[in-house]
């Protein structure tokens, strides 16, 4: 007789919400990031979804997923008041990569059954009966939904409308630049368009300032060199803050702890 060992990639640690919507045709929801993944799925009309420089627009039974940390924002789009579900959930470990390439167009069956645990996340997370095996149940019906998608090709279909293109040229020059402590006029000249420009274009795919957006990219840089190891010292100087201590005040003021304090936590 043979054993072997089963392997466990990733872990789904608990859910955070789960709830359907139904938005207007105006509906924008603020950019954001958190340390969670996120999924979205569009039972009707569609969705704008940005995910870091990507646009992407999403129709019925369309699903993408948000990793944790990735900065999103999610509306109405193209006039119409689509519906659809929302969920997050914490892990452990790596999920397969083919989630993370692009949008997911699911069959009838896989978005019903997608529903149906979506809905029983909902109850779960409301629910105050004392079960212990309740959500180790739903969790696996997630991570064998999650294994089944991540074996599929997901279509990369961007927004490639020229301002969604500008937007992600910025993006793009702001990722590369992350170390070097620009401002707006630096971008906007390597880019070769106005300042005002691209505050349109970051009011209308982020939903926040290109100096908000430019800083969360800078303190997420900075929390990843913390994790890597580095001392604050090393990281002001390869990030060119003005000194450790700016380093510090500035990390505090965008995460609410020091350096120091986060790399114990």
């Amino acid at each position: 007789m043979r054993f072997k060992e089963i392997e466990h990639p990733f872990e789904i640690t608990g859910f955070y919400s789960a709830f359907r919507f139904a938005w207007d045709k105006l509906y924008k929801f603020h950019g954001e990031s958190h340390d969670l993944w996120e999924i979205v799925l569009v039972t009707s009309g569609v969705v704008e979804a940005t995910e870091d420089e990507k646009v992407y627009m999403l129709e019925k039974n369309n699903m993408l997923l948000h990793a944790p940390m990735e900065f999103h924002r999610i509306g109405s789009a193209e006039g119409t008041c689509p519906t659809g579900m929302i969920m997050t959930f914490g892990t452990r470990g790596t999920l397969p990569a083919e989630l993370k390439k692009g949008i997911f167009n699911l069959s009838e069956h896989d978005r019903e059954e997608y529903e149906t645990i979506c809905d029983a996340i909902g109850r779960f997370l409301t629910d105050e009966a004392d079960n212990p095996y309740a959500g180790q149940k739903i969790a696996a019906e997630l991570t064998a939904f999650l294994i089944r998608l991540g074996a599929e090709k997901a279509e990369r279909r961007l927004d490639n409308s020229p301002a969604a293109i500008e937007y992600r040229r910025v993006v793009s020059a702001m990722t590369a630049g992350v170390c070097d402590n620009l401002t707006l006029s630096d971008f906007a000249l390597s880019c070769n368009i106005s300042v005002s420009y691209i505050k349109q274009l970051f009011k209308k795919y982020a939903g926040l300032s290109p100096k908000a957006y430019y800083t969360h990219l800078r303190v997420q840089q900075a929390a990843k060199l913390l994790d890597e190891g580095l001392a604050a010292s090393e990281i002001a100087d390869r990030m060119n803050f003005s000194s450790p201590n700016y380093f510090s005040v500035f990390f505090k003021k965008h995460t609410g702890t020091i350096p120091s304090e986060y790399k114990k936590k």
